[in-house]
């Protein structure tokens, strides 16, 4: 495998390469991407994209050449939440039919779908398939965000890759934060139909309130939103999420807005009533570090990278601006020189082993990296 520009991409001949994963901070190169002549797929990424050279504007892709031994099978599905199912079971349907159970799926979708997407695939591979990836952003949450594949793009909807290779295809979900003794049970909540939560209630008393008071306590004061109601500053909401357990590991949730009438919180990921969460928290180098350790999580002795994918939230980028080169370097580092590409996006999708058993989430403000193998 190999990083190229756009510009360089172009210049490939069609039967060199197998697939081509493509990252982009600039909408208008998207209908460039859509004329390459090799199967192609990714989505818009917020403010640059991860590379060797740094976190940079520009289109990069990462590209799989004949003698990878990974086979990609990709798929575009345009839609919204009410019509988004059934043509991915028919996805799905395609997929076990035409190119076998997976052995890993990756998916790229708008925001908003991520739950339904989550979910649909997951019972139509009836949960015996890791589902990683990240959802479509743009530079200005303006909604000039898109996801395509095969020559085709979608401002709603999802593309769906599947992946199977002869060598272990890597992964690790990762939060990176740490709980506090904070936490309450959700007591009321809805999900709107654009998707997230509505948590009007933690242990009975208004969330938005309770949500106030945790922060208070760690010297953060969001007393002009809790009055006014609107978006809870990025430098605040990154540092402070609210988190799920699930055996040894934490699934986060981005609280990004308060709603002043109900006195309720957004959330950008689905949970459900009945369910206890954390307050988390984390420091800038926190944020920086837990790339190191999401890639160390996957290694695996006797196997050699031969590519690497990393997905990094965008809600978590301005606590960190300045030091978002240094993730790259970070995570160039622990892939000891691999080519890889990486994006900032709007929500994270991953795999938890349970249990023993696997579970894929969507979630927020996490990070998580995908590994391409050969043996030594």
């Amino acid at each position: 495998m190999r990083v190229l520009s756009l510009d360089k991409a172009a210049e490939l001949p069609k039967d060199s390469v197998r697939w081509a994963l493509a990252f982009t901070s600039d909408s208008e190169d998207v209908d460039r991407i859509l004329r390459l002549p090799f199967p192609t797929f990714g989505i818009t990424s917020h403010g640059g994209v991860f590379t060797s050279k740094g976190y940079v504007r520009g289109t990069y892709l990462l590209v799989s050449e004949r003698d990878d031994e990974v086979n990609a099978r990709s798929y575009l599905v345009g839609g919204n939440v009410h019509t988004i199912e059934e043509p991915l079971r028919d996805v799905a349907r395609d997929i076990l039919e035409n190119f076998g159970l997976p052995d890993m799926v990756m998916i790229f979708p708008t925001l908003g779908l991520e739950e339904r997407v989550v979910r649909t695939l997951d019972d139509a591979f009836s949960r015996k398939v890791r589902i990683f990836g990240g959802t479509a952003a743009d530079n200005d949450f303006s909604g000039d965000w898109w996801t395509f594949a095969n020559g085709r793009k979608a401002n709603s909807g999802v593309s769906v890759v599947a992946f199977k290779s002869p060598n272990p295809i890597l992964s690790t979900f990762h939060a990176g934060y740490i709980l506090t003794k904070r936490s309450g049970v959700i007591t009321r909540a809805s999900h709107p139909e654009g998707g997230g939560t509505t948590i009007y209630e933690i242990d009975g008393k208004p969330a938005a309130q309770v949500y106030a008071s945790w922060l208070k306590e760690r010297g953060f004061d969001i007393g002009d939103v809790l009055e006014k109601g609107g978006i809870i500053p990025f430098e605040i909401a990154g540092l402070n999420p609210i988190a799920r357990v699930y055996g040894d590991d934490i699934v986060v949730s981005h609280v990004f807005e308060v709603l002043p009438k109900e006195n309720a919180l957004s959330v950008l990921s689905h949970i459900n009533e009945g369910e206890r969460v954390y307050h988390a928290t984390a420091t800038e180098s926190f944020l920086v570090s837990r790339t190191a350790v999401t890639v160390r999580k996957s290694l695996k002795e006797m196997l050699s990278i031969i590519g690497g994918v990393l997905i990094y939230c965008a809600g978590c980028i301005a606590p960190i601006s300045g030091r978002l080169d240094e993730i790259a370097k970070i995570y160039g580092k622990m892939v000891k020189g691999a080519p890889f590409v990486g994006a900032a996006t709007y929500g994270e999708q991953g795999s938890l082993i349970v249990e023993g058993r696997i579970m894929n989430f969507h979630a927020n403000q996490m990070i998580h990296t995908v590994l391409f193998t050969k043996e030594r």
